[in-house]
């Protein structure tokens, strides 16, 4: 949006145009709903992509640290789950949270918690609707709640909340950045979930 400003030069009038500046705050929950909603476009896309592959080509070694395409969603996937767990006690009344699903069986950091793709696909689409629907529910008031979890070498940490919500975040952009530097190296266009779909939500 610009205002006109007019003014004399050698006898003529020019106008100029100055930018009116709409500053907007920025709502911490609406930002980490946003985020979650990019999250599950973007596990969607990852997952179309991963779709062109056969089950050998996901499973191959890929020399990673998860070894295989397959590895390393199934490694996002099971993290998902744990840290879904580990925020219970932050909203113990969570209607979200407190879904026997969040803790199948087989859930693990051994081995994989589905071989087969598809099964691991819908079990995706679920995680990320659950992720959706937490930050929905959590209230803002509460993301400076300090909590207690247990990380995987069975050492019991502390945290906060509005941090753990942004390292579940930065977690999944980190290994979707793995994925799709294999994707690279294969040839499968993979430009998912860009800046524009961001931004525009």
């Amino acid at each position: 949006m610009f205002w006109p400003d007019r003014g004399p030069l050698d006898g003529l009038h020019f106008v100029v145009f100055r930018p009116i500046l709409t500053f907007m705050k920025y709502d911490q929950k609406d930002g980490y709903r946003h985020s979650a909603r990019y999250n599950a476009r973007a596990n969607q896309e990852l997952y179309q992509v991963l779709a062109q592959l056969t089950g050998r080509a996901r499973k191959k070694d890929t020399g990673s640290w998860f070894g295989s395409l397959h590895g390393i969603a199934n490694h996002l996937l099971v993290a998902d789950l744990f840290w879904l767990n580990r925020f219970k006690p932050l909203l113990p009344q969570s209607t979200v949270l407190n879904d026997e699903r969040l803790s199948p069986p087989g859930l693990s950091w051994q081995g994989f918690l589905h071989e087969d793709f598809e099964t691991m696909r819908l079990e995706r689409e679920f995680v990320d609707g659950k992720i959706t629907a937490w930050f929905d529910e959590y209230p803002a008031e509460l993301y400076g709640n300090p909590f207690v979890y247990t990380d995987s070498a069975g050492t019991r940490l502390n945290a906060v909340a509005g941090r753990a919500f942004e390292f579940l975040f930065l977690h999944q952009i980190h290994h979707r950045a793995q994925i799709s530097q294999v994707l690279d190296e294969l040839g499968l266009p993979n430009n998912i979930a860009d800046n524009e779909a961001f931004l525009d939500g």
